[in-house]
């Protein structure tokens, strides 16, 4: 599945895009320090991810005493699909999930036919839902963590 760098990376983001919203931290950069401590991530491990997401043009950055990262887009322009490409690649949604190189409809492994559809609505999951749909599931439901 997803690895744990892509999953933080996807927290991060979802935090940042909702921080982002506030009026006090509205197109200011936020700490890379802040991030990683207010999630209970590895400050490390965030800040490589972050370059990762620098480079592909999802986030800037700005170093300094005021600097952090902050998203180059809209919420509403940032699909989680995005950050998967950056972090994991694209593999996740090409390859079989027992690990043989070949295998397709013509030549599947013996679970092939169900992953292939599951797979598929994962990715499309993945391809539709943006960052701001998912802060507006942490201002719709309950108990939501991020």
């Amino acid at each position: 599945m997803l690895s744990a760098a892509c999953k933080d990376s996807i927290r991060a983001m979802i935090y940042i895009a909702n921080l982002s919203k506030q009026e006090e931290f509205r197109d200011r950069f936020i700490s890379i320090h802040r991030v990683a401590k207010d999630l209970g991530l590895s400050f490390y491990f965030l800040s490589k991810n972050f370059q990762k997401l620098v480079k592909a043009g999802l986030l800037q950055s700005h170093r300094g005493p005021h600097g952090g990262v902050k998203l180059l887009k809209k919420p509403s322009e940032i699909k989680l699909i995005d950050i998967v490409a950056v972090i994991d690649g694209m593999d996740f949604f090409k390859t079989c999930i027992l690990g043989f190189e070949e295998c397709s409809d013509t030549n599947p492994c013996t679970i092939h036919h169900l992953w292939a559809d599951k797979r598929a609505e994962i990715y499309r999951m993945f391809e539709s839902t943006t960052l701001e749909d998912a802060i507006n599931n942490i201002e719709k439901f309950e108990n939501v963590k991020v």
